[in-house]
């Protein structure tokens, strides 16, 4: 028991103080809080009273045109969002269980891995996990990271890249994974018997934003060639919409190797015969440091190491299906 879980406190604190909390700290005003909690204005007023009793502490001042939290009461709000976030998850996963399943995976996920890694995963776990329910966030380190330290999932998976060198997850590498160049099938790229690095010079990009490490590594590469910074016509991280918008334009994109390689199998996408040195971030695996794993997840995550181990290598040389050599980068001439 924490120590601070007095029998005072076990028996005073409701969840309606904890929504309470919640909805003050998007009001701060009782009187607009008071109909969202279904409550009279002086009953939301007599439960704030009686959470600052029970925290021991002043939660909010009191100022002419409403409140304003307190650094207690931001604490206050900030555990208050959790341990209702994490009713409402047992309560969906009772339902899940009490409908025949054996638990619940909370998996957040990048662009990268699901394609490939994420998707033979759930292909496992259909076969050896089948009572397991498996709920897939797909996002950026921006958007899942922060749910990770909320406990509000269990891993993610994707680019181990500097934003993950953080003292609450602990990090594994699973594989590497290189960058290849992404066009439209008889883009006339493909044409070319000679394809260099100053074809790039002129043609309109689709890539991640601009603080995503691949556009990042695209743009140090290219520059380092001399040739301009490439200035995207699309910025998106969804693979979907960047084949949509290949196969109706003559745009190129940079995308993980795997992925390609598995859009050119099926003549969605073809790969440029070009050899670009982009250095990644290794695909990992990221776990909340302190978190508690259920046995569940420990099974999902053997899955996961076991399906890591078997990636298929992606080719050393990019070469598409209709062509037997990598062309070499042709560096631009010496300036006089």
């Amino acid at each position: 028991m924490h120590p601070h879980l007095d029998h005072r406190l076990k028996a005073k604190l409701r969840l309606r103080h904890l929504e309470l909390l919640d909805v003050l700290g998007d009001t701060l005003n009782v009187h607009h809080a008071a109909p969202r909690l279904s409550l009279s204005q002086s009953a939301t007023s007599k439960l704030l009273q009686e959470a600052e009793h029970i925290y021991g502490a002043t939660l909010f001042e009191r100022q002419p045109r409403g409140l304003r939290a307190t650094a207690a009461g931001a604490a206050a709000i900030r555990t208050a969002r959790l341990l209702l976030h994490q009713v409402g998850e047992s309560v969906a996963e009772v339902h899940l269980v009490a409908a025949g399943a054996t638990g619940r995976v909370r998996v957040g996920a990048l662009p990268v891995a699901i394609p490939t890694l994420i998707s033979q995963v759930l292909q496992r776990v259909r076969t050896e996990m089948p009572n397991v329910v498996v709920t897939l966030t797909e996002g950026t380190n921006e958007m899942l990271l922060p749910a990770l330290t909320r406990n509000e999932l269990d891993l993610v998976v994707g680019r181990l890249s500097a934003d993950t060198q953080d003292a609450a997850f602990m990090a594994e590498p699973l594989y590497e994974e290189p960058v290849r160049l992404v066009v439209r099938r008889r883009h006339p790229l493909l044409r070319k018997r000679s394809l260099s690095i100053a074809d790039l010079a002129n043609v309109q990009w689709v890539l991640p934003p601009a603080l995503a490490p691949m556009r990042q590594q695209l743009e140090r590469v290219l520059t380092g060639q001399g040739l301009p910074r490439p200035t995207p016509h699309t910025e998106t991280t969804s693979q979907m919409l960047v084949e949509i918008i290949l196969n109706q334009t003559d745009m190129v994109a940079a995308m993980p190797a795997r992925v390609a390689e598995l859009y050119q199998s099926r003549d969605q996408l073809a790969i440029l015969d070009l050899f670009l040195p982009i250095a990644m971030p290794s695909v990992g695996l990221l776990l909340h440091a302190s978190a508690v794993r259920t046995p569940v997840v420990e099974s999902f995550l053997a899955l996961l190491r076991k399906a890591s181990a078997h990636q298929p290598t992606p080719a050393t040389t990019p070469g598409n299906k209709n062509r037997r050599r990598a062309i070499p980068i042709a560096r631009p001439a010496a300036r006089p």
